[in-house]
């Protein structure tokens, strides 16, 4: 069973979304310009690629993740193809990351930056497909040495996001859930005895700052700290942390704070020691 836990960075709409059944978790982290290309926004296209990726998968264990996904972004395009302009650089899309738990086997899809980590007895393994910084840079090297709400800032992040929407969904350039249904194809997928795994967790990237962008802790000590206070009490401390360096000159980020959600398994694996 999945415990989850979503924050929306204060004074905005949450644009992630997260939704679990006792055996499968999807967390959705959306993008995109607000209202560009959709008269829906962001918020929405999360909250609907999360519930008809659930609809693909649940209860369907022999259905491959990726088909899964497919199956979904399809259906979101063509639910909206009518009204909006899916052809629009702004229209939205999402990072997404998927677990599913069987009796012998553990899942996991990870497409864009979206974090999904699997503990076994070699420690933990940390998927984040990180084709988008290869290509356009990492977020603090964007910005590093810049603080928030002045014009070079501004203009440093908005030519790391002119980057990322050149080079999105293009086979020399990197992949996000959107439009098209192939991007599911180019999704990272790993399958994991069952018998070898010790934890289990998906963050969206508003979760994992401490540990990636920060390095206020490494991976194994984040998720004990999780253990120990759970979901929405770690969430807490990544504002906490955020509150703490305002201006981002400490850890230089895009955004002050970002929506912040995760999925924690929370039943003990057996151990294979």
């Amino acid at each position: 069973m999945f415990s989850l836990a979503t924050d929306a960075a204060p004074g905005r709409p949450n644009e992630d979304f997260v939704v679990a059944t006792p055996d499968l978790a999807i967390v959705v982290d959306g993008a995109g310009v607000p209202m560009g290309g959709c008269q829906h926004g962001v918020a929405w296209y999360a909250q609907q690629l999360g519930a008809r990726t659930l609809i693909a998968l649940a209860g369907r264990p022999d259905v491959p993740l990726r088909d899964g996904l497919h199956e979904a972004l399809a259906a979101v395009a063509e639910s909206h193809a009518d009204t909006c302009d899916l052809t629009d650089p702004g229209t939205p899309c999402a990072a997404v990351g998927i677990l599913r738990v069987g009796d012998h086997t553990v899942e996991t899809l990870a497409l864009s930056d979206v974090t999904v980590v699997v503990e076994t007895k070699e420690g933990p393994q940390v998927t984040c497909d990180l084709r988008i910084e290869e290509i356009a840079g990492t977020e603090p090297d964007a910005v590093s040495g810049l603080t928030f709400d002045t014009p070079e800032h501004r203009s440093a992040l908005a030519s790391l996001v002119r980057t990322q929407t050149e080079t999105r969904n293009r086979n020399d350039g990197w992949w996000v859930a959107a439009a098209e249904p192939e991007a599911a194809c180019h999704a990272i997928v790993d399958t994991y005895s069952r018998a070898a795994v010790r934890r289990l967790a998906i963050f969206s990237d508003g979760a994992t700052r401490p540990v990636d962008q920060m390095g206020v802790y490494a991976w194994p000590e984040y998720l004990d700290l999780l253990d120990k206070v759970g979901p929405a009490s770690l969430i807490a401390h990544v504002r906490e942390i955020e509150e703490a360096d305002p201006d981002g000159a400490r850890y230089p980020r895009t955004k002050r704070h970002d929506d912040a959600t995760l999925a924690n398994w929370c039943e003990r694996f057996v151990s294979s020691d």
